[in-house]
């Protein structure tokens, strides 16, 4: 039996993205009919902060004046306004609070679905307990397009790195090899359905701020738990790859965020005593030379990652 689904799409004011989103988005909702809900979460901070009004330029006043405004028979959706920037984490939590059903879909304004992604992940979470995180298999939106491979970690030259792996498997089919879905690195955060009540009583961590890892921190705490962390082939969407992110974002501060955040994740889960001293001494090393060599970027990213280090 099909249930109805929450879509959380925490956005930063990205109208064109999210016009392109909800227009393969909301046929969908409408062709299941089964009371699912969009909630955007406008981060821009248009809110006021008194009232938790928007202004008239706002985008739920943007929403409410365009055709995704008018709630479809089978779906309703609706705007909150953060009062400020809260960034990706915080504000996907704060649909999360806000949805009212129990399946969650977090998606983000540059991810497209196509014709009956939703079902097979409904089917995949629910009939698996053991299953904590489910997420479609995603393709390179854009001109060139391609597969953007199922996420893997692994530990190299002394640190956690993500890798694509090249699987034999078909979008929108069943993999024969991995009946259940394939076993994958992280669930991208941008395109993952999860429960409400688990998400909301282990969110992402607020260390990991203000973009990247987070996603893969969620992963490795549920496989610490004994859960499954799963691609389903047979949901495909399309990702228009760091489309917030690339425009706003300067490419350093990107690489400050994802190298901070890669040390963080280390430092917080590995446990093998020797992966850990292999990592120390390669760190150390690298710090040293990028000191003597005056290259400052890297000692920029370890003091990021002091800062927030777990204890």
């Amino acid at each position: 039996m099909s249930l109805p689904l929450s879509i959380v799409i925490p956005t930063l004011d990205d109208r064109e993205l999210l016009a392109t989103c909800l227009a393969a988005l909301l046929p969908e909702l409408e062709r299941r009919a089964l009371g699912d809900e969009v909630v955007v979460v406008d981060d821009s901070g248009a809110a006021d902060g008194q009232h938790g009004s928007a202004s008239a330029d706002s985008l739920a006043a943007h929403l409410a004046a365009s055709d995704a405004g008018v709630s479809g028979s089978g779906f309703t959706l609706r705007c909150l306004a953060n009062s400020r920037n809260l960034g990706f984490a915080r504000s996907l939590h704060a649909g999360v609070a806000a949805a009212r059903h129990g399946l969650v879909l977090a998606l983000n304004p540059d991810v497209c679905v196509r014709p009956g992604a939703l079902e097979p992940l409904v089917e995949t979470l629910t009939r698996h307990a053991d299953v904590a995180l489910v997420a479609p298999y995603v393709l390179q939106g854009g001109e060139d397009g391609g597969e953007e491979s199922v996420p893997a970690l692994v530990f190299e030259d002394g640190f956690h790195r993500i890798v694509r792996s090249p699987l034999d498997v078909t979008p929108g089919e069943v993999s024969s090899a991995y009946p259940d879905g394939v076993p994958a690195g992280f669930a991208l955060g941008g395109a993952c359905l999860m429960r409400r009540d688990e998400f909301l009583a282990a969110p992402y961590d607020p260390r990991f701020e203000p973009f990247y890892w987070e996603d893969v921190d969620l992963a490795e705490r549920a496989r610490a738990a004994g859960r499954r962390v799963l691609v389903d082939p047979r949901s495909v969407v399309e990702h228009w790859n760091r489309g917030t992110i690339g425009e706003r974002v300067p490419e350093s501060l990107v690489r400050a965020a994802i190298e901070k955040n890669r040390l963080l994740f280390t430092w917080k889960h590995e446990r093998d005593p020797e992966r850990l001293r292999e990592h120390l001494e390669t760190l150390a090393g690298r710090v040293l030379e990028h000191a003597t060599c005056e290259q400052r970027e890297e000692l920029i990213w370890l003091l990021l990652a002091l800062e927030q280090s777990p204890s």
